[in-house]
């Protein structure tokens, strides 16, 4: 995915993976679609002392766009330029997000429901493919082109996710990626999975029938494998100091509690201003995509298992730094500054998640 430069004006891309087409341009505060967009200077990740027989083992993904995906044990949707670019460097190394497949299978259907805020129309594609072997499971990665906040409100990313579902056949999906974090005991890195996943549309998807809709899903675990977390992360976890005061922590279950999904960009601040942690007290995150997930899956007569896999890329907004816009504007910095890294974390998390299986 190349590179999206920014500055005090605008955001621009110059149309690769993730990116959107040259010279486009977009106001620096759409900082939804910044977020998509940004794609953190690259310095990669520190190499990470896999289990022996487990490290991940990318191969080549041949398959032309207009083709469906390949059956996969499991697939990992991920959403961002930095988090694919750190996606890629944890689980397909050597093979970084610029060179992975486009993915544009049923494109005509889609591309009416795209609008000028979409990635997806100016990439003239539905997302980016990987293929990885981690021990005995096949896995497909995916940098999704489709994004709730920035598309129709027909939300075509749901028809995606059933599409991939049909597709692949996997047994489980896992969406990852960067989120805001929720409370102070959560720290910058800190990793989430978690199979509790509630909407809080308040904008555009307001009138939905899912716009505040919890889903729950069958807990999901590393066993052994979520052990070998902090050793795998040290390597890259000086990189978070000073902001957070200890290396990230991974949590499961019912101490991870859930993940909210927005449709727009909010963060939880000290003074709750956007009503996050009122609207879902047991979330850990928030981000803008993950519910879409179980509600696809919801309308499928044997859907696979799914979860949540989510890190901390910026904490807890401290309201008394300045007004909303001041906030906004600090989070987005912590997210340009620390997303890809704190993305090796959560991508370290899906190995543990997809070793288990193995």
């Amino acid at each position: 995915m190349s590179s999206a430069q920014t500055n005090d004006n605008t955001a621009t891309a110059d149309g690769r993976a993730g990116d959107v087409a040259s010279g486009r341009t977009f106001p620096v505060n759409d900082y939804a679609l910044e977020r998509i967009l940004y794609r953190a200077p690259h310095e990669a990740a520190a190499q990470i002392p896999w289990p022996d027989g487990l490290a991940p083992c990318g191969t080549p993904y041949n398959r032309p766009a207009d083709q469906p995906l390949p059956r996969a044990d499991v697939v990992v949707v991920t959403w961002t330029a930095s988090e694919g670019q750190a996606l890629a460097d944890v689980l397909t190394p050597g093979m970084p997000s610029t060179t992975w497949k486009p993915y544009a299978h049923q494109w005509n259907s889609y591309e009416p429901q795209l609008t000028g805020r979409s990635p997806a129309r100016y990439a003239g594609c539905l997302g980016y493919v990987a293929q990885v072997k981690i021990g005995e499971v096949d896995v497909l990665l995916i940098k999704s082109e489709l994004h709730l906040a920035t598309d129709a409100v027909s939300a075509p990313i749901v028809a995606l996710w059933q599409q991939i579902v049909e597709e692949a056949r996997p047994a489980l999906v896992i969406s990852t990626g960067t989120a805001g974090g929720i409370g102070a005991t959560t720290q910058l890195g800190d990793v989430f999975v978690v199979t509790h996943a509630k909407f809080n549309c308040t904008r555009n998807f307001k009138a939905k029938p899912w716009a505040q809709q919890l889903f729950t899903g069958a807990a999901i675990h590393a066993d052994s494998h979520a052990a070998n977390f902090p050793d795998l992360v040290a390597p890259n976890a000086g990189r978070l100091r000073p902001v957070a005061s200890r290396p990230p922590v991974l949590s499961f279950g019912a101490a991870a509690g859930g993940v909210e999904t927005v449709d727009y960009f909010g963060f939880a601040n000290t003074t709750d201003s956007f009503g996050i942690v009122d609207n879902y007290p047991g979330a850990r995150t928030e981000e803008m995509d993950d519910a879409t997930l179980p509600l696809a899956l919801a309308d499928l007569p044997s859907p696979p298992l799914w979860c949540s896999i989510r890190n901390a890329s910026d904490p807890q907004v401290s309201s008394g730094i300045g007004d909303l816009e001041t906030q906004r504007r600090w989070a987005n910095k912590m997210y340009k500054r620390y997303g890809y890294w704190t993305t090796i974390g959560s991508a370290i998390a899906t190995w543990a998640v997809i070793a288990n299986l193995s």
